[in-house]
């Protein structure tokens, strides 16, 4: 009669099963922008070289983005120049295929809209606007800045709910501002009361 004895279990081989595992994105440093546009991620995300940051507003900085949204889409009802636009990704290098930056508002001019609306564009608004958290690091941000400008915006705003003041930007000059708003060269004849950007804002 045959003898059948059992199998000595083979213990499984722990690095081959860690090796086929998918290492979660917000662990990589190798992600590109096209991966990043063919994924649903939960919140939006920017591309620090290949590294997935996400961006996760707070109350106050939603109700300031929602305002700053608001007034310049208002303004644009009665001169539809352009688009406003909240949380929408750049690719502001070309060359650089794990970089994207996310703006809090922006605004582009009709002359420079893409003309496809489905993936990142290749290029910078005309205006960007960060809405600076106390935690946020500035030279960070200034770099963002550095960045917006150098790749084709006329503007940038920071503003500082802090403060309530609004650091304009320009390739010219950065100066605070604490009274009436103005985007000259991008949105003609537009003002806004800098108070009114923190209206109904809990500070």
């Amino acid at each position: 009669m045959e003898q059948i004895t059992a199998k000595t279990p083979i213990a499984p081989n722990l690095s081959d099963i860690a090796a086929k595992e998918p290492i979660p994105i917000e662990e990589r440093d190798d992600v590109t922008v096209d991966e990043l546009e063919r994924l649903s991620l939960p919140y939006p995300a920017e591309l620090y070289n290949g590294k997935v940051v996400f961006k996760m507003p707070n109350l106050v900085h939603a109700a300031i983005q929602a305002n700053m949204a608001k007034k310049i889409g208002v303004y644009l009802d009665s001169r539809p120049i352009g688009i406003v636009a909240t949380e929408a990704n750049f690719r502001l290098w070309s060359d650089r295929p794990d970089e994207s930056r996310i703006p809090d508002v922006c605004f582009i001019s009709n002359d420079r809209l893409p003309e496809d609306w489905y993936h990142f564009p290749t290029m910078a608004p005309d205006l960007a606007i960060e809405i600076v958290s106390p935690d946020d690091n500035f030279m960070s941000v200034m770099e963002k800045v550095d960045a917006y400008l150098q790749q084709g915006a006329k503007i940038v705003w920071l503003v500082f709910s802090s403060t309530r003041e609004v650091l304009v930007c320009t390739s010219e000059e950065k100066r605070s501002v604490r009274d009436i708003l103005r985007a000259p060269g991008v949105l003609p004849d537009f003002e806004l009361p800098v108070q009114e950007i923190f209206k109904g804002v809990k500070l």
